[in-house]
């Protein structure tokens, strides 16, 4: 038992350099047209199926550093972001796994665990919205940074609470810090990637790649954590992480323009009447409940009904996201190429499918076609992410686009504030196969109503 934490270490250290590879052709695929290349063509904004040109005279005139050195600093720009944000993700892939453990350390049942699970959506509930208005009017990196270090002091308060009201309390927090960070971010990431709209979802597809590099990293750091200084041990690495993250976002510029006109503020039940609004919210709520399936039910199912030991449901998330860092690269070309309704009614489609599929397997106790079927639900979700995105960014008026955004955040965080307590409750009283079909259902509902809004 003495060498077992070297092992670990030893094969840590023996797979850092194919990470480190990986992270290197990821950053590699985020270098866009050069903007030679985009003279000679007009500029297209994909909203649903249709192509918008935008003609060159409607573009920002501030090119005073010239467009090469304004494109190569716009380049560095995003990559500081992509840089910055890669240790919180690594540092919650280390605790997606455990969060559910460490719920049982409270004396937690299976629906008690999806509502601290969520917790967090609650408080992204009630504050998107105003925090993506303050977007618009303080700036993007004030919520960037202040978020991100709300974020690290929500984590250390959870590492640290000894009864469950103050762990509820820290994951409040931890939402409040989370939806300052993504109003922030998320505009950010619309603002910088304006001038070459055509190649956005290439970029996200990118971000998103990492991401999921990060989540395959994750897991081996949060065994490695828990093996050596207990479950709490995630909670401060992941508070490092974001302080980490903070002071990356400290050094981008701030992208918010003041138009000469100040539009005026819509109500979310405004915002909300758009068709393209609508349509996002359908397919929020899908994605947000399949995601919250995978976080709060399958390692519960894959353990109780399949026998996996900790050790495996880690491999079997690690896998999941490798799967995700090919996925969403390929999303973001593919979105690029035909446009993000396409790419989202495909993907919300083949997720219903699979649901189904780990719904029937988990009946038949068939471990394999399960396992096949978290695959191919994994490699549709991750293919959808940038579309999503680029879809979201390209439905917000630019004056407005902090509060916009907020629209489909909001509406998945509700999702994902219901669907853990949901399928747990389903999980306790019928069983894991209701509570799989019930996220099917979820996704065919919302994956019609977006074909029927967009």
């Amino acid at each position: 038992m003495a060498m077992a934490p070297r092992v670990t270490s030893s094969r840590w250290g023996r797979r850092l350099p194919q990470h480190v590879a990986v992270l290197a052709v990821i950053l590699a695929c985020a270098r866009w047209p050069r903007r030679a290349e985009l003279q000679s063509r007009p500029q297209i904004a994909f909203i649903g199926s249709d192509a918008r040109f935008k003609g060159r005279a409607e573009l920002p005139s501030r090119r005073c550093p010239g467009p090469q050195v304004k494109e190569a600093s716009r380049e560095g720009e995003l990559s500081l972001l992509l840089v910055s944000q890669f240790p919180v993700f690594v540092a919650v892939g280390a605790l997606i796994p455990v969060l559910p453990l460490y719920g049982q350390e409270f004396g937690l049942s299976q629906s008690s665990v999806g509502l601290l699970v969520s917790s967090p959506s609650l408080a992204k509930l009630l504050l998107n919205l105003p925090f993506g208005k303050l977007a618009d009017s303080i700036g993007r990196r004030s919520l960037m940074v202040g978020g991100m270090l709300l974020c690290a002091a929500a984590d250390v308060g959870t590492g640290i609470a000894s009864s469950l009201p103050w762990l509820i309390l820290a994951r409040l927090l931890l939402g409040t810090g989370l939806s300052s960070s993504d109003a922030g971010a998320s505009a950010w990431v619309a603002d910088a990637t304006e001038s070459k709209p055509e190649s956005r979802a290439s970029f996200l597809g990118v971000q998103n790649a990492i991401t999921a590099l990060a989540f395959v990293l994750g897991p081996t750091v949060g065994g490695y954590l828990v093996q050596e200084f207990g479950l709490r041990s995630i909670f401060f690495a992941v508070a490092a992480g974001a302080a980490a993250c903070a002071g990356g976002y400290a050094l981008l510029p701030e992208l918010r323009t003041v138009s000469g006109e100040s539009a005026e503020e819509k109500s979310f039940q405004e915002l909300l009447q758009a068709p393209e609004q609508q349509a996002l919210a359908g397919i929020s709520v899908a994605f947000y409940a399949g995601t919250a399936c995978k976080i709060s039910l399958l390692p519960i199912v894959a353990s109780e009904v399949f026998g996996a030991a900790p050790a495996e449901v880690g491999q079997i998330f690690s896998g999941l996201a490798a799967l995700a860092i090919a996925g969403t690269l390929a999303g973001g070309r593919l979105t690029d190429a035909v446009g993000p309704r396409s790419v989202l009614l495909s993907c919300g489609s083949i997720c219903t499918l699979a649901y189904v599929g780990a719904a029937l397997a988990t009946g038949a106790h068939s471990k394999d076609t399960f396992f096949a079927c978290l695959a191919v639900w994994a490699l549709a979700a991750a293919v959808k992410s940038p579309a999503l995105q680029a879809y979201a960014i390209a439905a917000s008026p630019e004056d407005q686009r902090g509060a916009a955004l907020s629209v489909p955040k909001t509406v998945g965080d509700l999702s994902y504030l219901i669907a853990p307590f949901l399928l747990g409750t389903l999980d306790d009283s019928l069983g894991p196969e209701a509570a799989l079909f019930c996220c099917a259902s979820v996704f065919f509902a919302g994956t019609a109503w977006f074909a029927l809004r967009s």
